[in-house]
């Protein structure tokens, strides 16, 4: 896909559309693999944007498929809330879970604009059992969905103990749903904000202390706003360094930058404050070259400022299993107009 199609695309996401695209072939396929056909359907209808008939009829689809989605999700994430507190076990919500249902000081999304796959919860590591308990009372098991079978295949004892020693989550919780269009639902337990288990426990238990039930959507606890963003912040950090994850092209998407560029853009935070957190942490680094990626994507000089100032270095792309390490010798912008953008990576020697 070309920048042209691109700044068509963001430009209509900004509220500030612009012009018109040479291929709405190359728009449409970017627009789903990205996962922001909902939320570009719904800014193009409120700002008049014309679309074309057949790109009209395939966005309103997805759109009000997400709508539902989001309304499914909204009785399951109050169920799995109640189940916590009831246990007591210390907890927030995260991503999508939170934009799309907390109150308007958090929530950037109307139904409809963005779908959440799973439902991501942080915990502390010492929470693991009483969580897991508790979702396994209501139905669900550690596993995976099996599309063909249309059931669950419970992972052996070894693969959950595995992924908790080597990701910062654990193996995730999935339940069948009955329901054609959505058939199962997972939770996500995040417990490290790293690729280590142990990995920023100290910010993690002020992310968790920092949250309060809010009577949004939906009753829910979340992080302080301040709280949310460096966590979007630090998660998308993460998987742009995962080689697994950019093999799956996963690395730079355009919904997750979206949720950033909406939350900075609407004030949803105190800068002062989070500015204080970054410093206090050492997360300057990770905190630029986050902030140059949703930057140089929206063409925003005032995060692109921001993230000179903290350091826009972006960082080593590491696979862990071939033990090498990869840099990027292409901008963000061309990374994300590429299909498959590993192309652009060299091995660093």
């Amino acid at each position: 896909m070309k920048e042209r199609e691109l700044d068509f695309i963001t430009g209509v996401l900004k509220g500030d559309p612009a012009g018109e695209p040479e291929d709405w072939y190359a728009v449409l396929g970017f627009l789903f693999s990205h996962r922001v056909a909902g939320l570009f359907y719904r800014r193009a209808k409120k700002q008049g944007v014309p679309l074309p008939k057949k790109a009209e009829s395939l966005l309103s689809g997805v759109f009000e498929a997400q709508k539902r989605r989001v309304r499914g999700m909204r009785r399951e994430i109050a169920e799995i809330s109640a189940a916590l507190e009831q246990r007591g076990v210390r907890h927030v919500f995260l991503k999508g879970s939170l934009l799309a249902n907390a109150p308007e000081e958090l929530r950037v999304y109307e139904d409809g604009e963005r779908a959440s796959q799973d439902i991501d919860l942080l915990i502390r590591p010492d929470e693991l059992s009483g969580a897991g308990r508790a979702l396994k009372e209501l139905g669900f098991i550690q596993g995976v969905y099996r599309k063909e079978e249309g059931d669950i295949l419970p992972f052996s004892r070894a693969e959950i103990v595995k992924r908790r020693m080597n990701r910062g989550e654990a193996a995730p919780f999935v339940r069948l749903t009955g329901e054609e269009e959505r058939p199962f639902l997972e939770v996500d337990l995040n417990f490290s904000l790293g690729n280590t288990p142990a990995e920023g426990a100290e910010l993690l238990t002020e992310m968790i202390a920092s949250g309060k039930r809010y009577e949004g959507k939906v009753c829910l606890r979340a992080p302080n706003r301040e709280m949310f963003f460096l966590h979007l912040i630090l998660h998308q950090y993460k998987e742009s360094c995962l080689g697994f994850m950019t093999e799956r092209g996963k690395d730079l998407e355009l919904y997750k930058l979206a949720d950033l560029y909406f939350l900075s853009r609407g004030h949803k935070f105190d800068w002062v404050r989070l500015d204080e957190k970054i410093r206090e942490y050492g997360l300057e680094s990770r905190v630029g070259a986050v902030l140059h990626q949703v930057g140089a994507i929206f063409r925003e000089e005032e995060l692109l400022g921001l993230a000179r100032a903290y350091g826009e270095e972006q960082p080593l792309v590491t696979d862990y299993d071939r033990k090498r390490q990869y840099y990027w010798t292409a901008g963000e912008r061309a990374r994300i107009c590429r299909f498959d953008d590993r192309g652009f990576l060299a091995e660093v020697e």
